[in-house]
């Protein structure tokens, strides 16, 4: 599964855990609690899908890449020999790339050099191989691990089809699911605003879709204005102890963060923390942004014009 298509499904998991939990008023809509259902269907699927995926590559996957390993050694010891007691230069041209070469590319051209260097051994004066200390040995479990690593290539290929099969599977899946969320969810939840303008809130934080990659923490990201609170993340369950405050905005334009006890309130005068744009703030804690219990973390514009851009990791 792609870095993508992780995301996506981390906010499809996100979005139904908060209908499941603060979200669960707007559940008395109807059309909201249908939508909700047909998500939560498409997740189901999705996992299953993902689940599969990663079952059916796993074993295959390390078992050839062990038998390639082992083959490679019996036959780089085998290569050398040969190299040491032929006399034929155009064996010698042949034979000339070591197998930790060999083994970074397509198995079809592994095979073919692995099956060369068997018979390359053949070539040699059965004196000549028992002076160098030659085993046959190692020979007899070469053309073993030959066989296996033929015998496998099928099932390796079905494996390749099948993932990706696979892949095209659940991304047709998440095109789904976000359908559900742009043409269903996303307008009845918004139209709850003057009802419930906190759990708006809370929704839309839920759908924003966190990055993350390798080696690296997950990053937030989203679009800030003027008078107008940004729910970033409820940090109970964000985990980031240690936030790294971002301004991606345009020149003149300044974010202040801060922490409240409701998803939409404003900050008090001086609150928090002023990030001007093209700087970072990396924090200890939360401590200078608002009481020590607040749970929520929030960003807004300082400036009447303008589009703020926000970023937290």
């Amino acid at each position: 599964m792609t870095t993508y298509q992780q995301n996506r499904l981390a906010m499809f998991r996100t979005v139904l855990g908060f209908f499941e939990q603060a979200g669960g008023p707007l559940l008395t809509v109807k059309r909201i609690e249908a939508g909700r259902a047909s998500l939560a269907g498409v997740m189901a699927r999705l996992e299953a899908a993902a689940a599969a995926q990663d079952h059916s590559t796993t074993g295959l996957t390390l078992d050839r890449k062990a038998l390639k390993a082992r083959a490679g050694q019996r036959a780089e010891v085998l290569r050398l020999l040969v190299l040491a007691l032929t006399d034929d230069a155009g064996l010698r041209g042949e034979l000339k790339l070591p197998l930790s070469k060999k083994q970074l590319g397509k198995d079809v051209e592994l095979l073919a050099y692995l099956r060369k260097i068997d018979g390359a051994v053949g070539t040699l004066k059965p004196a000549d191989l028992a002076e160098a200390g030659y085993e046959e040995q190692v020979r007899t479990d070469l053309r073993a691990d030959i066989q296996a690593l033929t015998d496998t290539q099928g099932a390796a290929r079905q494996v390749e089809t099948g993932t990706s099969t696979a892949t095209g599977t659940l991304e047709a899946l998440i095109d789904e699911a976000t359908r559900v969320l742009d043409e269903q969810l996303d307008p009845l939840v918004t139209a709850q605003q003057l009802k419930h303008p906190e759990l708006v809130t809370q929704y839309e934080a839920a759908r924003r879709i966190v990055k993350t990659a390798a080696r690296r923490k997950a990053e937030y990201r989203g679009v800030a204005r003027y008078g107008k609170p940004v729910l970033v993340y409820d940090r109970r369950e964000a985990g980031v102890p240690q936030p790294t405050l971002g301004n991606r905005s345009g020149k003149g334009l300044t974010l202040r963060y801060y922490t409240a006890m409701t998803s939409t309130a404003a900050p008090a005068p001086g609150q928090g923390v002023v990030v001007k744009h093209k700087t970072d703030q990396q924090l200890a804690d939360y401590s200078g942004l608002g009481a020590a219990e607040a749970p929520y973390l929030l960003v807004v514009l300082e400036q009447v014009d303008g589009e703020g851009r926000w970023v937290v990791r």
